[in-house]
């Protein structure tokens, strides 16, 4: 079964759950299904859309030049500026 559809079904199960643990239980099965579809994103060398730090979407041309990256430029400085 594709994560996507894993995903889509979590999140329906999620929805729809009537008994709070079982709400619980499926939104915590939502949020390892979508870690699992970053790390593979990563793995293939693809980044993000929106900066992991703020949030705000990351421009395409940052994208295009540097596709593995999940940063803005602002928050990749601060980053930098913190490690050096």
């Amino acid at each position: 079964m594709s994560t996507l559809t894993e995903i889509a079904e979590a999140y329906a199960a999620a929805r729809t759950a009537t008994e709070q643990g079982d709400r619980a239980s499926s939104v915590e099965e939502l949020d390892r299904l979508g870690g699992v579809a970053l790390v593979r994103a990563r793995l293939n060398g693809h980044g993000a859309e929106f900066c992991e730090e703020c949030g705000e979407p990351i421009p395409i041309a940052r994208r295009r030049a540097a596709p593995w990256v999940v940063c803005c430029v602002d928050c990749a400085s601060i980053r930098e500026a913190r490690r050096g």
